[in-house]
Parts: structure tokens; sequence; C-alpha cells
């Protein structure tokens, strides 16, 4: 899994409106298609994911190691 969101990346949101958050938390999301598109997270809806996976332990990817690079 190459997946990441780097909570040191945050960015202001410029034209704040009342509400709204402070940050996003930006990614770029690869449709099946393969087109790029942007993608703006806010921290409430990281910490949703981050529960779920947590839940779903079972559902998350496991980490590939340089041996399974290889196929051995």
């Amino acid at each position: 899994m190459k997946s990441k969101i780097i909570l040191k990346e945050a960015v202001p949101n410029k034209d704040r409106k009342f509400g709204s958050q402070k940050r996003y938390f930006p990614a770029k999301l690869v449709l099946d298609t393969g087109e790029e598109v942007k993608a703006l997270f806010t921290y409430d809806q990281l910490e949703v994911a981050r529960s779920r996976a947590s839940r779903n332990l079972e559902d998350f990817p496991e980490e590939e190691s340089f041996w399974d690079f290889l196929n051995l």
C-alpha cells in the first residue's frame, strides 16, 4: 500500500466561511480510470476513517516487504 496522508501537510482554508474548518489535509485520489483528482479531508473525517480501520483490522491491507516484491 502506497497511500499516505501526512498531517504536517495541512493547508489553511484561505476563504473560510463561518463554521468551516480552519485547515484541510490534501490528497490525490487515483480513480479506477487512472485519472487523478484532488481531495481535501477534514481532521474529523480522518478520525472517522482511523476509527473505522481500528474496528476492521481484517480489512486493512498488510504491509509488503522487500521479499514480497521478489515473489519468493
